[in-house]
């Protein structure tokens, strides 16, 4: 079934432990600039940390200081990526940015134990989910042939109408200028970022099983080394 109140869920989810938010963001901006610099047009990585920083509403004061100060900070992140398997055929990927890399596998292993999950094999999930732009918009004054019409020449993978939102995929190249065009025609923005999406998304799950994800990303949200966590199950993205 589609999601009817999509904004409203993930509402509900970007206002769950605010300020453990803005720390991994922060890490993570801190992270961008050591490895790419501090240029925003010429660090990709750093450009999208700060698009989503700014979307959740950290503020430009702290982002400027994190970008500033991130030279400073002496302790070295290194990103790991963790593909998991759960029961009912959950597939799951996992970022991590840690200075600790045995401490996270033995939280993350903890954590998928109560889920009944695993991790898997490099590449054993991460082939079933595809790296493209991901925009959520309110409908407002837009319908499906407005919206069409101002995307038209550019490379939209899918356009999925909500009841109260529109669900925009694009390719990676074309996703800052999809954003752009929107923005210009007066669209309301509600989340927009690259990020992975499953191919073939689940659609239900049994009441049990949906607890115990429920549980499981809650863990992921709270723990201080991972930064995100995508599974297939269409009520998580």
């Amino acid at each position: 079934m589609p999601r009817k109140h999509l904004v409203a869920n993930q509402t509900n989810k970007k206002q769950q432990s605010q300020a453990k938010l803005w720390q991994k963001l922060a890490r993570e901006i801190k992270a961008a600039v050591k490895v790419g610099g501090p240029n925003l047009e010429a660090n990709p990585r750093l450009k999208a940390a700060v698009d989503k920083a700014l979307q959740n509403n950290l503020s430009r004061e702290s982002i400027e200081r994190n970008i500033n100060g991130s030279n400073k900070d002496n302790v070295e992140m290194l990103v790991k990526e963790f593909e998991c398997y759960g029961p009912n055929g959950l597939q799951i990927v996992i970022s991590a940015l840690t200075d600790n890399t045995n401490r996270t596998i033995s939280n993350l292993n903890g954590y998928l134990s109560k889920l009944h999950g695993e991790i898997a094999k490099p590449n054993s999930a991460k082939i079933f989910f595809d790296y493209l732009g991901y925009i959520v918009m309110y409908k407002d004054n837009f319908n499906l042939d407005k919206l069409l019409e101002l995307t038209f020449n550019h490379n939209v993978v899918d356009i999925i109408e909500q009841e109260d939102a529109f669900e925009i995929k694009t390719t990676v190249n074309d996703f800052y200028k999809i954003k752009g065009i929107l923005i210009n025609n007066g669209a309301k923005i509600f989340n927009a970022e690259v990020r992975l999406l499953p191919k073939n998304p689940i659609e239900s799950l049994d009441s049990e099983t949906k607890a115990r994800l429920e549980k499981f990303i809650d863990a992921c949200d709270q723990d201080d080394d991972i930064q995100w966590v995508i599974t297939n199950y269409n009520d998580t993205f």
